[in-house]
C-alpha cells in the first residue's frame, strides 16, 4: 500500500503475508478523513463487501438500528480486500469514531487493525465473521464482542443434507473462501458430518471468493476436471448461485446438485425451483445487526455485554422455501 497507515507501522510487518495480493478496487464514501465534532456517538463499520446481499442488508440494518439508538453509523465495504479494510479502519481512527464494527475478509491479517484501534482507545466489535483469535492474542489485541449466526450449525445442516441427498456416497466439490473465520467454522461443521461417511469423497476444494463470478469459475473448473462430481457444497449464497450457473452451463442439471448457504432471495427462489440448488441454510443478518447495535449502546452506557452471541440458522428446502422467502435478504 502506498498510503501510510496511521497506527499500523510497528505491527503490520508481522502480518504482511496475509495482505499479499489484496488489491484495492475502489471503496465507498461513508468514511472521510475529517475528524467528527459531535456529541452523538459515531460507529464506524467495515464489512467484507457491500455487493453481497447479505452484507448490504447488514449494513442497512446497522444504520437503521443505530439511528434508533441515537448513533450515527458509517458503513463501508472492503470489496473482499484486506488492504482496503485497513484503509477504512485508518480513516475511522483519524475521525476519532466512538467504536468500530468489523467483518474482516482475512481473519488473521485483521489482527493488526484491531491492535491499532486498541491503541487509539476505540472499542472493537466484530460481526458475522471474527478476527483470528490466536493471531490477535499473539499481538496483544482484544475485541469487546462478536455477534454472528451459528456458522458451525450452518455447516452441520449442509452436511446432513449433503449426506442425505447422496445417500452416503459420491464425489463432491467445495466452493470455498478459507481466509474468512466464518467460512472456516462452517467448513468444520460440514466436515463433522461428512467425515462420518467414507463413501463421500471431496475431489475438489477451490476458492470462490465468496462471490457469484468466483463461484461460477470455481465450480466450472471442478466440473471440468472431475466429471463424476455429484454435488457441490457452497459456503455462501452468491457463490452457490455461481455454482448453479456452472452446473447449467455444463449441461449437468439433474446430475449435479448445489447444497449450502442460501439465505438470499435469489438463492431461496432457486431452492424453491429445485432444479440445481437443492437444500440450504439461512442466516439472519438483520437480527445480528440489531443485537450488535443494542449491545454497543449498552456497552457505551456502562452495561455488561456477552463476549459472543450466536443466532439461529434455518434449514431451507423446496417444501418450506416459500415460507422463508419473505424474510430472505436482498
Amino acid at each position: 500500500m502506498k498510503k501510510r497507515m496511521i497506527g499500523f507501522a510497528l505491527i503490520i510487518s508481522s502480518l504482511t503475508l496475509g495482505l499479499t495480493g489484496c488489491g484495492s478496487t475502489g471503496g465507498n464514501s461513508a468514511s472521510s478523513k475529517t475528524p467528527i465534532k459531535s456529541s452523538q456517538p459515531v460507529i464506524g463499520v467495515t464489512l467484507m463487501t457491500l455487493t453481497n446481499p447479505y452484507f448490504s442488508t447488514m449494513g442497512r440494518a446497522l444504520e437503521k438500528y443505530g439511528q434508533e439508538r441515537g448513533m450515527k453509523v458509517l458503513v463501508d465495504g472492503a470489496n473482499m480486500s484486506q488492504s482496503q479494510m485497513l484503509e477504512q479502519v485508518d480513516s475511522f481512527i483519524e475521525q476519532h469514531v466512538t467504536a468500530v464494527i468489523m467483518a474482516p475478509p482475512d481473519a488473521a491479517a485483521a489482527a493488526s487493525a484491531v491492535v491499532a484501534l486498541n491503541k487509539a482507545n476505540i472499542p472493537v466489535f466484530t460481526i458475522d465473521t471474527n478476527v483470528n483469535m490466536a493471531a490477535l492474542k499473539a499481538v496483544g489485541g482484544k475485541i469487546v464482542e462478536f455477534v454472528s449466526s451459528n456458522n458451525f450449525q450452518a455447516g452441520v445442516i449442509a452436511g446432513k443434507e449433503m449426506a442425505s441427498y447422496l445417500k452416503g456416497s459420491g464425489d463432491i466439490g467445495i466452493v470455498d473462501f478459507k481466509t474468512a473465520e466464518s467460512v472456516d467454522v462452517r467448513d468444520q461443521g460440514f466436515f463433522s458430518i461428512i467425515d462420518q461417511y467414507p463413501g463421500i469423497k471431496v475431489v475438489s476444494d477451490l476458492n470462490g471468493d465468496g462471490s457469484t463470478p468466483g463461484g461460477l469459475q470455481a465450480a466450472s473448473e471442478m466440473l471440468a476436471a472431475h466429471p463424476n462430481i455429484k454435488a457441490i457444497y457452497d459456503i455462501n449464497g452468491p457463490s452457490g448461485l455461481g455454482a448453479v450457473q456452472a452446473v447449467k452451463a455444463a449441461n449437468k442439471v439433474g446430475q449435479v446438485a448445489v447444497i449450502g448457504l442460501s439465505g438470499s432471495q435469489a438463492a431461496v427462489q432457486a431452492i424453491e425451483n429445485n432444479s440445481v440448488f437443492k437444500f440450504g441454510a439461512m442466516q439472519e443478518p438483520t437480527l445480528e445487526s440489531k443485537i450488535e447495535i443494542g449491545n454497543i449502546y449498552k456497552y457505551l452506557h456502562g452495561g455488561k455485554i456477552p463476549e459472543q452471541v450466536l443466532t439461529k440458522i434455518f434449514k431451507i428446502d423446496k417444501q418450506d422455501a416459500a415460507h422463508y422467502l419473505p424474510i430472505a435478504y436482498h
